[in-house]
């Protein structure tokens, strides 16, 4: 992994805390793939630690005789562009971080709700009105709250989970439509079942998109389903960009039909030339929500663990299943 990723999850990481087994730390700042490619023939290792700036796992690596890996510790989300599909074709092992950093997902969440609902892009315009306008220009705010709305989470994986809590403490009514998921254990969670996704939309006066990318989902929020969106409903994308119809987005934001805050997109990094930076009033931050700085150690306690469990012959967790793989963008 790259020098800035090792010193950040995990700071004053000592190579020897699996003594007597050999550690070996490599890092891949500025590697070229056959700089790497020789390296792993030449360490063969067992374990293969990886993270932001390792480059991916060659095909003539996994597929040759002396192939020697047998679990991917992943201290990051998406093992993509690292691993290979390959690799659980040939039973190694892979994890991530998991659910660790659900929780500031979430809190990202609320707050680009909160942004949309408060006006947030218009503030700083008025603080270059004159002075004599600015009241004017603050009671003229269309803001409102969220304590008592009814807040729809689009997917329920362990970020809208997280999100439950959240938004009950503002005395939200939660609904949520997700396939899969039994109705019985949505109830338990507190929320309240959508038998649609299109009852799901008609019934929020904020919609959290919380879906994964996957071949069935794409584009599966379209401006039709959008339109079904109560008039000045909130519209919060923290799942994929690819989702959504971002054209429909930018096109009912401008009409101020509904309020829009997105921290994904279809192309990242965001095009200068997007509509969704030419529309006034969408809320957008740079595919921030999660995690923050100070939870990435937290990612590489659990990948310690994670290694700690398998030389002791135990179960890892956040393991990454062939669908998990599918599923990851």
């Amino acid at each position: 992994m790259s020098g800035g990723a090792l010193t950040t999850f995990l700071p004053g990481f000592d190579p020897d805390v699996f003594s007597p087994r050999t550690c070996r730390c490599m890092p891949t700042d500025g590697m070229d793939a056959e700089t790497w490619k020789k390296l792993l023939f030449e360490y063969r290792p067992t374990i293969l630690a990886s993270c932001w700036g390792t480059p991916r796992i060659p095909g003539e690596f996994i597929d040759a005789p002396e192939f020697s890996l047998h679990y991917l510790c992943h201290l990051a989300g998406t093992v993509r562009y690292v691993a290979p599909r390959r690799l659980l074709e040939r039973d190694v092992l892979i994890s991530n971080w998991g659910n660790t950093i659900s929780h500031t997902i979430a809190e990202h969440a609320v707050l680009l709700t909160l942004a949309a609902l408060r006006c947030t892009p218009e503030w700083r315009k008025i603080f270059t009105l004159p002075e004599k306008e600015q009241n004017a220009a603050v009671r003229a705010l269309p803001t409102r709250r969220l304590c008592g709305k009814r807040v729809g989470l689009h997917g329920f994986g362990a970020i809208a989970r997280e999100l439950v809590p959240l938004l009950k403490a503002f005395h939200a009514e939660v609904l949520t439509h997700s396939d899969g998921v039994p109705v019985e254990e949505l109830r338990r969670c507190g929320v309240r079942p959508c038998a649609t996704m299109e009852e799901l939309f008609a019934s929020s006066d904020v919609l959290i998109e919380c879906k994964a990318l996957t071949e069935r989902t794409r584009n599966l929020v379209t401006g039709r389903v959008l339109s079904l969106l109560p008039r000045d409903a909130v519209f919060v994308n923290i799942g994929r960009g690819a989702v959504v119809d971002e054209d429909a987005l930018a096109r009912l934001a401008a009409e101020k039909r509904i309020r829009v805050a997105l921290d994904v997109f279809a192309q990242e990094p965001l095009p200068v030339t997007s509509e969704l930076l030419a529309t006034e009033g969408i809320v957008l931050s740079p595919h921030i929500a999660g995690p923050t700085l100070d939870s990435l150690p937290d990612c590489g306690q659990l990948a310690l663990q994670n290694i700690r469990r398998y030389l002791d012959g135990k179960e890892i967790e956040a393991a990454v299943t062939p669908a998990v793989y599918d599923r990851a963008t």
